[in-house]
């Protein structure tokens, strides 16, 4: 498998990933938080789209704990 093969597979994984995390509850995706703002930050660093729906949970739960914000989330500068 070339590299850019290998890049795509883990493209996609990273974007189905996100999709799961995108149908949580916000109870559930409260719980993972930590988890899932890790995992947008590397799929922004591999160039993968994240959901908007899904930052902007993620971005309101994350004020609700005081959590500073990703530096790199769109309409937070």
């Amino acid at each position: 498998m070339t590299e850019d093969a290998a890049n795509i597979d883990r493209q996609q994984l990273m974007a189905e990933a996100l999709q799961e995390y995108a149908a949580c509850s916000d109870p559930q995706l409260d719980w993972i938080l930590g988890l899932v703002r890790h995992r947008i930050g590397a799929a922004r660093r591999m160039g993968v789209p994240v959901p908007d729906d899904l930052a902007s949970r993620v971005s309101r739960l994350s004020e609700k704990r005081s959590w500073p914000l990703d530096e790199r989330e769109p309409g937070r500068d």
